[in-house]
């Protein structure tokens, strides 16, 4: 038997998340994610709440150059770029106050584990050819709840919501109650002994 879900944020109903979700956020920016198929189907994903929070927002899944043939034709008539940490990416952090900031009309965000992010980058080689923007300095990784396979690793939601303060100066704050609220939920119901397993690192 499936689980009750709510109608508005779609989780179930024991996890809702919908007392932790302010009002929409208008980004001028949009935000394109391409997300790897078995990032959808875990509970803790947070391009779920950035969905929920966004107005400016469009969520892709895939992994091969077909599957993101229309996104790119899409995208290649926008000034995008792609948020990820190459060699030669521009870090926000240095251009904010200056007058040589990028103009974005669309950022790339890349959704899954390092792994997988790699594998996608790999059989789309026209990602590496879109300018890369990347952070100096990085907020606390408050994602406790899914262990970060990199000491410099923030979930989805961190990433973006880092590039809109940033880029936008949006407030990151109603980001991270969202997070905060799912990390409740989820870790309310666990055993004690996983719960510790997760929060013994905070």
């Amino acid at each position: 038997m499936k689980r009750a879900l709510c109608d508005h944020c779609h989780f179930p109903l024991q996890t809702c998340v919908c007392p932790f979700l302010g009002s929409t956020i208008h980004n001028r920016c949009k935000i394109v994610v391409l997300q790897h198929p078995s990032e959808a189907k875990i509970a803790k994903n947070t391009v779920r709440l950035l969905s929920l929070q966004l107005s400016n927002i469009e969520v892709i899944q895939g992994e091969s150059e077909a599957d993101f043939s229309e996104t790119r034709t899409q995208l290649q008539s926008q000034a995008c770029a792609l948020l990820y940490p190459s060699d030669n990416a521009l870090t926000l952090d240095d251009t904010r106050n200056q007058q040589g900031q990028p103009q974005i009309e669309t950022l790339v965000v890349l959704d899954g584990t390092w792994k997988k992010v790699h594998k996608i980058l790999m059989l789309n080689p026209w990602l590496m050819n879109l300018p890369h923007v990347s952070f100096t300095n990085l907020p606390e990784n408050q994602y406790h709840i899914r262990k970060a396979e990199q000491a410099f690793s923030l979930s989805t939601l961190e990433a973006t919501a880092h590039f809109l303060y940033l880029y936008e100066q949006i407030p990151p704050a109603p980001f991270y109650q969202a997070l905060a609220g799912m990390i409740e939920q989820q870790t309310r119901h666990m055993p004690d002994h996983v719960k510790l397993r997760y929060l013994s690192d905070e």
